[in-house]
């Protein structure tokens, strides 16, 4: 399921689509913020990995569409 979040911006329009997730491993992600800090917004799987949204833009202006 996609999920849009629209803003204006000037005069472009912003979407935000979320197109799905993946799984990258929590310790990388929060460098050297400590596990037991980090854990208590975002549990960890048993392979030490957080679940992270996979997003891209889609900028409406004049001159058409650009996918970022």
């Amino acid at each position: 399921m996609t999920r849009v979040h629209t803003m204006q911006v000037g005069r472009l329009t912003v979407h935000a689509l979320q197109t799905g997730f993946e799984r990258l491993d929590g310790g990388a992600m929060f460098g050297v913020v400590p596990k037991p800090l980090w854990q208590r917004r975002i549990p960890a799987d048993d392979r030490n990995r957080i679940r992270m949204g996979m997003r891209v833009l889609l900028v409406e202006h004049g001159d058409g569409l650009l996918l970022v």
